[in-house]
């Protein structure tokens, strides 16, 4: 009796009857030594491969070779400057603090203050949020990028210099807020 629908069973060839002889002798072996069975269905196929293949790295030159490609990649990242740590801030500008007035024999001189005229408030644009923003970096309150924006680096600048002073931190720069900006500026 045929069995054609049993795929498990091997087909009858001179090479599937050396295959199944082998494996039988090799568990033989493998019972009167105690070791344990090694699949070696992997091996078989690699002896039946062609002799042009591709020999396969050691353990040692795949570590040696993955050492060589960090450090390359590490070399690289340091000559890039990833890891050097130091970022460029540029100080701020440094301008007069309060309005000076010299009187010479014929014109009078007036330097402008670095502290809004005006109360600004957060979503506001222009020269006066910029002068904002100088006159906090002034105080040691960095603004974020001095961009004529008041936006939430700013506010929170405000904040933090409000809480500083003891005035309600609001992040809006009101009148009393603007007047202690001005006097911690002029105390430098």
């Amino acid at each position: 009796m045929s069995n054609a629908d049993d795929w498990f069973d091997e087909p009858e060839t001179p090479e599937s009857w050396t295959a199944r002889v082998d494996r039988l002798a090799r568990a033989r072996r493998q019972a009167e030594t105690d070791e344990p069975e090694v699949d070696d269905w992997i091996r078989d196929s690699a002896r039946a491969e062609p002799s042009g293949t591709r020999p396969r790295l050691s353990l040692r030159t795949a570590a040696v070779v993955s050492a060589l490609a960090i450090c390359a990649l590490l070399g690289v990242l340091a000559a890039a400057g990833v890891f050097s740590g130091s970022s460029h801030t540029a100080a701020p500008p440094t301008i007069p603090t309060q309005p000076v007035t010299r009187a010479t024999t014929s014109t009078v001189v007036t330097v402008p203050s670095l502290v809004p005229a005006g109360a600004l408030k957060p979503g506001e644009k222009g020269a006066e949020v910029k002068k904002l923003q100088r006159a906090l970096a002034g105080a040691g309150y960095s603004p974020g990028t001095i961009d004529g924006a008041y936006g939430s680096a700013t506010t929170a600048a405000v904040m933090r210099f409000q809480q500083a002073q003891n005035l309600t931190a609001d992040g809006v720069a009101g009148p009393k807020t603007l007047a202690a900006l001005k006097k911690a500026l002029e105390a430098g």
